[in-house]
């Protein structure tokens, strides 16, 4: 453990426009109703200014769009009515709308239909006019990441959002590789949904061997009896290592540092659920990273089994819920064409079974 590694400085947030262009939201993607929300950018640590900067000018803007077929506003729907899945996609490997399509027959759901849904995705990719055509000079940018998917051609996660009338708000993290004989790319975290978000945040986390950007949005909803309930919903995903020499067995202490950047910034009252790629190589449950989640969201369940090869335990679900509410979590046995099994909590009254 790193001495001092978890007293991180609450982020500052500000009101975007900013001069970046990777700090700026699109709101008017074609095919997609145009949206006025309120977008808020959390720095990272004052030390990790200058890189998020520099990896900051190879991306594209953050998007929030709500496609045809989303619905602006729906009928009565109850929180324990939603399921949220978080999944790191690898990248377009990972079948978004085969995922989406078996959530909505009812394939995780003893053959009951899931009308609403929350993707907390990880690795997502975004390609197009929005990405920068040229890289500045000296920048390096990390390695291109394209899998063959088990059927068809990658889909963007825009693409794949639109495909399937929802709304969706995307925070590229990093370049997708720098071949400029190849489409330019970028890749992060997104969010997708049934029901609209509002409130879209991106949160920086200390830098490591790259630039990590976390996604919030709030979701919102009415029950049947007229009471209104929110839920801030997080897509995030640590480091795998510190740095270029920096062996993965001795990089738990940068996660502890994002960690608890980001149990920072999502401090407060709202009800809250985090899907996070934590990428605990070292100890799995047992890292520092997941001790400092734990604190903050202290009704989670983070031993619902592998979600990687091997065993592996790298991906989790935090929940911050009122005591009237829980939350069961499981890990799917399909992976979908990814790495990683997704990862399926349900929202639920406490006393329901």
């Amino acid at each position: 453990m790193v001495a001092g590694c978890t007293a991180t400085r609450p982020p500052v947030a500000h009101t975007v426009p900013a001069t970046a262009p990777c700090r700026t939201l699109v709101n008017d993607t074609p095919g997609a109703r145009a949206l006025q929300p309120a977008f808020a950018w959390h720095q990272a640590d004052d030390a990790s200014v200058a890189a998020h900067a520099a990896a900051c000018a190879t991306v594209g803007p953050a998007v929030v769009a709500a496609f045809d077929g989303a619905d602006p506003f729906s009928a009565p729907v109850r929180p324990t009515d939603v399921v949220i899945v978080s999944w790191n996609v690898r990248v377009g490997g990972g079948d978004l709308v085969g995922l989406i399509a078996a959530l909505r027959a009812g394939a995780f759901t003893r053959g009951e239909p899931v009308r609403h849904f929350v993707l907390l995705v990880q690795e997502a990719f975004r390609s197009g006019d929005d990405v920068p055509d040229r890289l500045p000079e000296g920048v390096e940018v990390p390695a291109r990441i394209a899998p063959r998917p088990l059927r068809g051609e990658r889909v963007d996660v825009l693409a794949a959002a639109r495909a399937a009338g929802l709304h969706v708000f995307y925070v590229p993290s990093m370049r997708n590789g720098g071949d400029p004989r190849l489409p330019a790319e970028d890749r992060g975290n997104a969010i997708l949904s049934t029901l609209p978000l509002s409130d879209p945040a991106a949160i920086e986390l200390p830098y490591g061997r790259q630039r990590r950007v976390a996604a919030a949005a709030t979701i919102t909803g009415v029950d049947e009896a007229g009471r209104a309930w929110r839920v801030r919903v997080v897509s995030a995903h640590l480091d795998a290592t510190a740095g270029p020499r920096a062996l993965w067995l001795f990089s738990s202490g940068l996660r502890e540092r994002q960690a608890a950047h980001l149990r920072a910034a999502l401090d407060g009252d709202l009800p809250t659920v985090l899907g996070v790629d934590l990428n605990t190589w070292a100890g799995g449950t047992r890292e520092p990273a997941v001790r400092v989640l734990r604190q903050a969201f202290p009704d989670s369940d983070v031993t619902v089994g592998a979600t990687f090869r091997f065993g592996w335990v790298l991906d989790y679900v935090f929940t911050r819920l009122p005591d009237e509410w829980g939350a069961r979590v499981v890990v799917l046995d399909d992976r979908f064409g990814s790495d990683h099994h997704p990862v399926v909590a349900r929202l639920r009254a406490n006393g329901d079974s």
